[in-house]
């Protein structure tokens, strides 16, 4: 499966290849990074070598489904090629408007990126990136986003209900060039029954950017910093609004959150930074709470 340009490998003997990783300058649980270079296991699907921003080399691990081995590589490993290119990489899906505008709703996972996005599909919207999204800058220095894949990849407890129907079209659908960013929704999660939304403004947008990154250890570890920071000054020092946005958890609201982010009725407070209060309804039937 091509990332980019990228090229693959597989199946590659990782745990031979990375042993100059043992002692490696950072560490999490599942990764080891050091120059140029991120070894990713994940226990019983395989292990993945990034280097260079432009090769991936892959283990996998004995017994391990070819989709599963597929399904990571689209996670950590495809973020961390973008992130040795000097690319940063948000945890965010984007959708691109009707007009040709791309937003990016951002937040961690099951915060209810992709369920927001295949709402957004359903009215006309086309698909740009899900869950992994790179930013980086055009001839004119404006923030871009970069597509990924045409694959939508819900959140456990939220498969069959977010890309019924749209699987067959999401090729089609596909924007396959950067897009200008238009507007960043941080999205969220929180316990009382309103959807809220306010403007991010001042220095706590930069701050923002960096609490979008995908995964922020290994952004940290694998991005140069003079690279994360040409384009954070660029997403906040233009005029690319970022918007918070908590939404119920115990309720279903993806068709109220989709008509905020296309500028409907309630989206209009939003814009103007003003808390948006929704009444409560039910989840349509069989659907979980977004």
């Amino acid at each position: 499966m091509p990332i980019d340009g990228a090229v693959i490998r597989c199946p590659v003997p990782v745990t031979d290849l990375a042993t100059d990783l043992a002692d490696a300058p950072h560490a999490g649980v599942l990764w080891r990074a050091g120059p140029g270079r991120l070894l990713f296991h994940v226990p019983q699907v395989a292990r993945y070598l990034v280097s260079g921003g432009n090769l991936i080399e892959i283990e996998p691990c004995a017994g391990a489904h070819a989709r599963m081995v597929r399904r990571f590589l689209r996670m950590t490993p495809a973020a961390a090629l973008y992130l040795q290119r000097g690319i940063p990489v948000l945890h965010a899906a984007v959708a691109v408007d009707p007009d040709g505008r791309a937003v990016a709703l951002a937040g961690d996972s099951g915060s209810g990126k992709s369920v927001l996005l295949a709402t957004l599909l359903r009215r006309g919207w086309r698909l740009l990136a899900d869950d992994l999204a790179p930013v980086t800058l055009d001839r004119n220095h404006v923030p871009v986003a970069v597509p990924t894949w045409p694959e939508i990849r819900p959140w456990p407890g939220h498969a069959g209900l977010t890309t019924a129907g749209l699987d067959r079209g999401l090729g089609r659908e596909f924007v396959r060039e950067p897009r200008p960013i238009s507007a960043i929704w941080w999205l969220g999660v929180h316990g009382g029954d309103a959807v809220e939304t306010r403007a991010v403004e001042g220095i706590a947008r930069f701050d923002a950017f960096g609490a979008m990154a995908y995964n922020r250890l290994i952004a940290g570890a694998l991005l140069d910093r003079r690279s994360y920071l040409a384009v954070a000054a660029a997403v906040v020092g233009a005029a690319i609004p970022i918007r918070r946005l908590l939404r119920p958890r115990d309720r279903w609201t993806a068709d109220e959150l989709a008509r905020m982010v296309s500028g409907g009725r309630p989206g209009r407070s939003a814009v103007r930074g003003e808390t948006v209060l929704e009444p409560a309804q039910e989840p349509p039937h069989h659907q979980a709470p977004l």
